[in-house]
């Protein structure tokens, strides 16, 4: 029964909110007085005895058309055209006891009541009481007093109800207006989160793969004793050169568009076994690799795949930036409360512009940052570059036992 009596209430909300907010439908409630008046001033006229004094209509219709005026400007100023109408109707009250002005006067009681604050509509029900109830009552007209009295306490109640209703259905338009904003934001946080980990993937995967090539290469220049076969290793170099350009134009633009990029990259987690892979490519351009590993791994994919990203991107940098490089030592220490710190170090020196166009190091520091850990990287103590990084444990349980080297 409550669910059918909620129905019923919501579809009439719907309903007068759907009416109240159509523009033309704002005439029908003037022109019906217009109607009306016409019709009962006609009426009242024709039926006027002899001896009646013609001086009084006069002044009626002037107060009649006065408060037809206003019901045509109510939607604009309504407790203003109430009391104005009020003034007219009591200016007349001796001539038609509210019999012709009534009508008009209710119509606008009822507009105020219903959309107009309490002040307002406490306000109107006051004024109108003033001018349509108490010129009768004061005359003597008991009866009469009490039917006028009675259509104001039932104007009053029906506005009283359809303010409800519309309070009812504007709360919902607007609880529907933040529920939409919250899924638009919601929605545009997803698409940032994705760009964010199509620029991850894009830097540590394909910007860490062309590093390698352009390392194999330049390996290669001027040892093949074939000036066909350097100048399609030179070729290759340039081409892998021209693609991390444009593969790191490509993520500064979609870090730019997502803001702090402080997202994981796409696809799923790293292990840390990933990591040997890395190693085995940089020892294959002829750089001595150097890895140990010591205490307990922790079966957390989440931590794996940051001391992964980490290591990739230290080495992928020693790879493209270190000048006269012959070794890079990577260390992973695993701390009794299940932290991981990776220290990677190169030996070479430094390029003229370092990495200060780069972004992989900002984004595993912001993503560093966002569980609670660190990233620091600068010269080291005895040359070359180091990447120091501290991963905290995300609560898993602890695994293989380190201490391993390779």
């Amino acid at each position: 029964m409550g669910d059918k009596l909620d129905s019923v209430r919501l579809s009439l909300s719907r309903a007068i909110g759907r009416r109240a907010d159509l523009g033309e439908l704002a005439l029908v409630a003037p022109v019906a007085c217009v109607v009306y008046e016409a019709v009962f001033l006609t009426r009242y006229v024709s039926l006027l005895p002899d001896d009646y004094d013609p001086t009084l209509v006069w002044p009626l219709i002037g107060c009649v058309a006065a408060i037809l005026a206003c019901v045509f400007f109510r939607r604009r100023h309504p407790l203003g055209a109430l009391l104005v109408a009020c003034a007219c109707a009591a200016a007349c009250a001796y001539i038609d006891q509210g019999a012709y002005t009534g009508v008009p006067l209710l119509v606008l009681l009822y507009g105020v009541v219903a959309r107009a604050s309490l002040i307002q509509a406490a306000a109107a029900v006051i004024a109108m009481l003033a001018a349509f109830w108490a010129p009768v009552y004061l005359a003597g007209e008991e009866t009469l007093a009490l039917v006028h009295l009675e259509w104001v306490l039932a104007v009053v109640a029906g506005a009283l109800v359809s303010r409800a209703l519309w309070t009812r259905r504007q709360t919902a338009r607007e609880l529907e207006e933040e529920r939409s904003a919250r899924e638009r934001v919601t929605r545009e946080r997803d698409e940032a989160e994705v760009r964010s980990r199509i620029a991850g993937e894009l830097h540590d995967s394909v910007g860490h793969d062309l590093t390698a090539i352009i390392a194999l290469t330049e390996g290669l220049m001027g040892t093949t004793g074939d000036d066909s076969l350097s100048e399609a290793v030179e070729s290759i170099n340039r081409l892998a050169r021209e693609g991390l350009a444009d593969t790191r134009r490509a993520v500064r633009q979609l870090s730019a568009l997502h803001g702090d990029g402080t997202v994981s990259v796409l696809g799923e987690a790293r292990s840390w076994d990933d990591a040997r892979p890395v190693l085995e490519c940089a020892r294959s351009t002829g750089l001595a690799v150097a890895f140990t590993e010591t205490g307990t791994r922790l079966h957390d994919h989440e931590q794996a795949d940051l001391v992964f990203s980490v290591t990739r991107e230290a080495v992928t940098n020693a790879l493209r930036h270190a000048r006269q490089a012959h070794r890079i030592t990577v260390a992973w220490d695993h701390a009794d409360d299940g932290s991981c710190a990776v220290i990677v170090r190169d030996d070479g020196v430094l390029a003229a512009k370092g990495d200060a166009t780069g972004t992989g190091l900002a984004r595993l520091r912001g993503r560093l940052e966002a569980v609670g850990g660190r990233l620091d990287a600068g010269p080291s103590p005895d040359g070359g570059w180091e990447v120091r990084a501290d991963v905290p444990c995300r609560g898993m349980t602890a695994g293989t036992k380190g201490g391993q080297s390779a």
